[in-house]
């Protein structure tokens, strides 16, 4: 190690020669200012050598890094920057011993001057004058290989190195051991004694003659490529060093055993050794050897062997992780002395990565961009840990190259097609680890992941990789219908569908998990609250025309808007007859309960072939399935919904009747009125309840039948000898009708009609058709300015409630009511001195209030009805009392 008294010297000569070279490369070695500084340089040298004593001044640079000795100098940006130029032309270390001479130090100036003459490289010039051959005072070595210095004896190297590196501190063995800068010299010291080296630095990434490359290459015609066994030596050393330090025996520290150890390794090994403290002990001067770096160091040699080797193409990317598993088992023991920290960590919850997956990552971080790219495009991309990809993706992505990053992804899944078991093995397992990332950086490359995926499905044969492919295919169709990328999931239904003949048992076990069929609700209502359909949907169903004809069944029968009905209808003609058929079937063969689900959108879809099949149906079904198939016509709004009902009349159940009815004068098919003139005469149903008259004749006004004109006259004109031939009720829907239909007969004829003005007002609504709804009000409803009581009774009992909200249609009840929505009631309502009866059925319930809809009542019970919401809402009424027709 340098003395206190050499380091001033030698920076100041350090600083000195490096101001000369410019001077003289500047200006020539003659000029005045050359001169002076020559003379100056000198003089420092002569100093720093005196003070060395006789084994002189070794100065070296690593990197950016001088060091004097194999110990890093402090310097400033001129010396490291003449660091570098050393490095560059190739020094690993200049020798000056006290023989120096003032002639020979000024021929080194001059080779360096002349660093831009065609008289061969640097280098070779310096291997001329300064060589291993050559009796100077001045010995240039060169990185990789530094020959013996002829000034220098085996023995008194060995000698001198030792003594300089020991020094008064011989008694402090452990301490010596952990310097690195001690372990260099000892190394030197090992050279000299068993190969006849001389002391040198290096970078360990600088070839001869200034070229770059690894540290395990052949760098002269003296050293050879270090073999997989002498590298393993050498990690076995350090494991043995480690273990010998760590148990801080002084006795198995002795320093003439380890030079011996160290001299018997081979060459190559002993400078790989080196160069590698070197390195460490320029990058970090305050470094100790411990545990931890004796780790570091064979992990990293470990490392660059591994790297060095597969750049040369001697070991293929998939042996690789071999390789370093076989590295790892010598780090082994280092690794123990590092074991109670890391059980400390994996007691705190912790994971601590295995030495092959420690040695795996330093790997593939050493690898350029290049090599990189190289294989992650290739078809050994299998080889490479998924984490790796993903790293390299991502890194991909931040710079912006998401084209690149794509084609590494599609490349990773074409693997799974490799002819190698194992190779598709470990494809289909990273696969299913990267699915995440496909679909957050590839999503234009799902759909050929799948692709390729889905094809080697259909010929896989080991059952083993079968379960593996079904778990990355799983995966990447779930990110994919999570992320709605609804090309891959095209792409996953059409690889299913390829399987469906081969292999049906499989592709069944597969179809619910890969979350499309699942997650068709979801889809239906993103494009219900979109203004555009999202590219590639209707795609998807129609790759489940099933599944997507019941869930838009459902959701048409929820449809609160005729806008969103409308598109829900369009979505279900685009998936095609496949769900034409389908929902048919279930129609005809279901439980009525579904069968009726589907009644709706079938009455829009195929509103000829529903008729057929309704009817058996209806038959069969109760009152229940006849409600539900009149609301969900309603709902669907098809055209030619009023004929379909009007010729189920005969069928329906007579509580479903009136609201049948009223579908029918919504409607405003004029092509209805002929059979609803029959019932409102009593030909059809004669049996029927009076009250469904009255509904025909108000279906009648709706729909503006001319044809029906004279037949209402006749209801409201015809007397008998003491009075009006038909019931007010019948009289007073027949004029409302006529006030649509002949409003000038009904203004010549009201005064003598003897009909209330204000009861006709209470007239049905017709359709808004502008307002963007799918149930059209009516009847208008009154909030009563007073709750009216009511008693509710169904098979469960007796409940008293009141009337908060009232209309010739229905109700609102309110109070403590235990009931169901569809229980069919008798409802009472408390008026004057006689009650209003009515039969209803609840369509609603919520707390401590449930909706009513009339079903039946009789013609009185109806007047009275009128006469009640008329007296109780004659505010609201006044404005509907103008539009009536004046005498």
């Amino acid at each position: 190690m340098p003395s206190q008294l050499t380091i001033p010297h030698a920076r100041g000569f350090v600083r000195s020669l490096n101001v000369l070279l410019k001077f003289a490369r500047l200006y020539g070695l003659e000029h005045s200012r050359s001169d002076t500084q020559f003379t100056s340089t000198w003089q420092e040298l002569q100093e720093a050598v005196g003070t060395a004593g006789e084994a002189g001044l070794l100065l070296g640079a690593s990197g950016s890094q001088l060091l004097l000795d194999g110990v890093p100098l402090e310097s400033t940006h001129a010396e490291r920057s003449f660091a570098e130029f050393l490095s560059a032309a190739g020094v690993a270390s200049i020798s000056f011993t006290s023989s120096v001479e003032r002639d020979e130090f000024a021929n080194l100036v001059r080779v360096f001057m002349d660093s831009g003459s065609r008289a061969g490289t640097l280098s070779e010039r310096l291997e001329q004058h300064f060589g291993k051959n050559r009796t100077s005072g001045i010995r240039v070595n060169e990185i990789r290989f530094v020959a013996e210095d002829a000034a220098f004896a085996d023995a008194r190297i060995a000698a001198q190195l030792t003594a300089k590196t020991l020094g008064v501190d011989a008694d402090r063995i452990q301490d010596w051991f952990r310097s690195p800068e001690k372990m260099i010299q000892l190394i030197a010291a090992a050279e000299g004694a068993h190969r006849g080296a001389v002391v040198g630095t290096t970078d360990p990434g600088t070839r001869v003659g200034g070229g770059t490359g690894g540290v395990f290459g052949a760098g002269s015609a003296q050293a050879a490529p270090l073999e997989e066994a002498d590298l393993q030596g050498l990690l076995r050393l350090l494991a043995q060093f480690g273990e010998a330090t760590h148990g801080k025996n002084p006795q198995q520290l002795d320093p003439a055993s380890w030079q011996h150890k160290i001299g018997s390794l081979p060459q190559n090994a002993q400078l790989t050794l080196r160069q590698t403290l070197a390195t460490v002990v320029a990058q970090s001067p305050a470094a100790k050897v411990d545990e931890a770096m004796l780790l570091k160091l064979a992990e990293d040699l470990a490392i660059r062997f591994a790297l060095d080797r597969f750049q040369r193409g001697e070991v293929r990317v998939n042996a690789v992780r071999q390789l370093l598993d076989r590295m790892g088992h010598e780090l082994e023991t280092l690794r123990k002395l590092l074991r109670s920290r890391e059980d400390k960590m994996a007691t705190a919850g912790l994971s601590v990565e295995s030495h092959a997956d420690v040695l795996d990552l330093q790997f593939w971080a050493a690898v350029p961009e290049s090599g990189k790219r190289s294989v992650l495009t290739s078809s050994d991309a299998w080889c490479i840990p998924p984490r790796n990809v993903q790293q390299y993706v991502e890194e991909l992505l931040a710079r912006g190259e998401s084209e690149a990053a794509g084609n590494v992804l599609l490349q990773y899944a074409c693997c799974v097609r490799n002819k190698d078991a194992e190779a598709r093995k470990k494809a289909a397992i990273g696969l299913s680890q990267l699915a995440e990332l496909y679909s957050k950086a590839a999503s234009q490359r799902l759909q050929g992941a799948l692709a390729q995926i889905g094809e080697q499905m259909g010929v896989e044969q080991d059952a083993e990789l079968q379960t593996l492919l079904s778990a990355a295919f799983v995966r990447l169709s779930q990110e994919s219908a999570s992320r709605r990328y609804f090309g891959a999931m095209q792409q996953a239904l059409d690889s299913l569908a390829g399987l469906e003949k081969s292999r049906p048992s499989w592709v069944h076990s597969l179809r619910p998990r890969i979350g499309v069929e699942s997650r068709v609700p979801e889809f239906i209502e993103e494009v219900l609250t979109s203004e555009t359909m999202p590219e590639g949907l209707l795609g998807v169903l129609t790759r489940v025309p099933q599944i997507a004809g019941e869930h838009l069944a459902i959701r048409l029968a929820r449809s609160g808007r005729r806008s969103e009905r409308e598109k829900i209808v369009q979505m279900a003609q685009a998936v095609g007859t496949a769900c034409i058929r389908h929902l048919a079937e279930i129609l005809r063969s279901e439980n009525p309960a579904k069968a009726a689900s589907v009644v709706g959108l079938l009455s829009r879809l195929d509103p000829r072939g529903i008729e057929d099949l309704l009817a058996p149906r209806l038959r069969d079904g109760g009152r229940g399935f006849h409600d539900a198939v009149v609301r969900q016509i309603s709902i669907a709004g098809a055209p030619e919904r009023g004929q379909l009902l009007v010729n189920s009349l005969e069928i329906f159940d007579g509580t479903v009747l009136p609201l049948a009815l009223d579908e029918i004068g919504m409607c405003g098919d004029a092509n209805t009125a002929p059979k609803l003139l029959r019932l409102a005469e009593g030909e059809i149903l004669p049996e029927g309840p009076a009250y469904l008259r009255v509904k025909a004749i108000e279906a009648l006004g709706r729909m503006r039948a001319p044809a029906a004109a004279g037949h209402l006259r006749r209801f409201v004109e015809a007397r008998r000898t003491f009075g009006w031939a038909f019931p007010e009720e019948i009289r007073t829907a027949a004029a409302q009708a006529l006030m649509k239909l002949d409003p000038e007969w009904m203004r010549t004829f009201l005064p003598q009609s003897g009909l209330d003005r204000k009861l006709l007002a209470l007239a049905p609504l017709d359709p808004i058709l502008e307002r963007d709804v799918v149930r059209h009000r009516r009847y208008r409803r009154i909030r009563l300015p007073r709750n009216v009581p009511a008693v509710i009774t169904s098979a469960r009992g007796k409940y008293g409630s009141a009337i908060s909200v009232l209309s010739l249609e229905g109700g609102l009840l309110t109070g403590d009511l235990q009931i169901a929505v569809g229980t069919e009631a008798a409802l009472k309502i408390s008026s004057g001195f006689r009650s209003i009866n009515l039969q209803a059925v609840v369509r609603f319930v919520r707390s401590h209030q449930a909706g009513f809809e009339t079903v039946g009542m009789g013609l009185e019970d109806r007047t009275k009805l009128r006469r009640l919401l008329v007296s109780l809402g004659s505010t609201e009424l006044d404005a509907a009392e103008q539009a009536c027709p004046t005498p």
